[in-house]
């Protein structure tokens, strides 16, 4: 089961030096890696079940949801819909987290926001093509669905405008939102964002129910087993001296840093 982030942020908090202190070295350096290995699980199996769904080809259920949509289109969700498609897709991405990192930068005049968020939302899109690489499922039929935007390539599964929308929630959650209340309020209206995402994914006719949702899979998996990497290895490049790895993946303070680090400041 994926964990929220705010979960992930909440559950594992590192909230004293001296608690700190009292755990092994080696034992918080070993549970930092397990988000690794249970990223890559789940990476794996979600992937598999796109395999064995691809193999025993199209679903009657799931053509008959794209179908029923396509049946009920009207105008102002077809243009919410095309909206999402053109502001969602490669070019349209790449101005959105440029934006974001602008904005970002300028906020907070901190690198390791900056380079945390892009990396974040870069492995949670990038993980949607590598899933269409190992998967390669067709598209729905076009005539069958009535889809408004022709696709015919092997790369139905996951969706990659839903996977992109994943992880930049993700980022906003991670990097972005400084208290557990600006986190949850993220995580709602994040979670309204990606549903109506990948809503407008079946109402074009452009995927299955299947990849809209193995995508919600595919892009926080692959950003639970990138954040020990990031928090361990490259995080401290980035202006921070004397860390320790942090056993909470993501556990960014309002400087981009993590929380770990800033304490061992304040109580040397």
């Amino acid at each position: 089961m994926i964990l929220s982030p705010y979960k992930v942020r909440k559950t594992m908090m590192i909230v004293s030096h001296e608690q700190r202190s009292a755990e092994p070295y080696p034992w918080r350096y070993f549970r930092s890696w397990l988000w690794l290995l249970v990223g890559s699980l789940v990476f794996a199996v979600t992937a598999a079940a796109g395999m064995a769904i691809k193999g025993s080809g199209p679903k009657i259920a799931e053509l008959g949801v794209d179908t029923a949509l396509a049946q009920d289109r009207n105008p102002a969700l077809t243009a919410l819909s095309l909206a999402i498609h053109y502001g969602l897709g490669p070019a349209g991405a790449v101005i959105i987290v440029l934006a974001s990192c602008l904005i970002l930068t300028v906020a907070r005049r901190n690198l390791a926001s900056t380079l945390t968020f892009v990396s974040v939302v870069s492995i949670g899109w990038l993980a949607s093509e590598v899933g269409k690489r190992i998967v390669e499922r067709l598209r729905p039929p076009s005539d069958a669905v009535q889809a408004l935007i022709p696709e015919h390539g092997m790369d139905s599964f996951p969706s990659g405008h839903t996977a992109f929308a994943v992880a930049l929630v993700w980022a906003f959650v991670l990097v972005v939102a400084r208290t557990p209340r600006a986190q949850m309020v993220t995580m709602a209206v994040g979670a309204v964002f990606v549903a109506v995402v990948a809503f407008t994914r079946l109402y074009l006719g452009v995927h299955y129910p299947s990849d809209v949702i193995a995508s919600v899979f595919i892009a926080s998996a692959a950003i639970l087993a990138w954040l020990p990497v990031w928090n361990n290895l490259i995080a401290h490049r980035f202006g921070t001296r004397n860390r320790t790895p942090d056993p909470v993946p993501g556990q960014l303070n309002q400087d981009g840093r993590h929380t770990e680090q800033q304490t061992a400041k304040d109580h040397p």
